[in-house]
């Protein structure tokens, strides 16, 4: 290889490299973490619709339904979650539904849990 190009291959590397290091750390959470965290909001907004077929009707399963989807449609609230909230939830929401009925207090229980998240 010439000394010409072996400093031309040095060069470009070199700015791609920078290039990509700093979209990484100055644009990650606007190019990859929110996208994803929207992405993965909505499985789990799904599963959750999934699992709420099965919970006998009452205001307490409309009431939660529609805080569900006011809180994934909160790009704020979004942006501030961490894995174990969304797993904390979920768990949550799982052990209010498991005998088919929401009881009011355990909705209160998910109400102060999303709104405390969404602080």
């Amino acid at each position: 290889m010439k000394k010409g190009c072996f400093i031309t291959t040095i060069v470009v590397a070199t700015v791609i490299i920078g290039a990509a290091l700093y979209i990484f750390q100055n644009h990650f959470d606007s190019l990859i973490l929110n996208p994803g965290k929207k992405i993965l909001a909505g499985f789990v907004k799904k599963d959750l619709e999934k699992k709420l077929e099965f919970v006998v009707e009452t205001p307490e399963k409309a009431e939660l339904r529609s805080l569900i989807k006011k809180y994934s449609e909160n790009t704020d609230a979004i942006k501030k979650l961490k894995e174990k909230d969304v797993e904390q939830l979920i768990s949550t929401i799982e052990s209010a539904i498991s005998d088919s009925i929401i009881k009011i207090s355990e909705f209160e229980e998910i109400s102060q849990l999303i709104k405390l998240k969404s602080k």
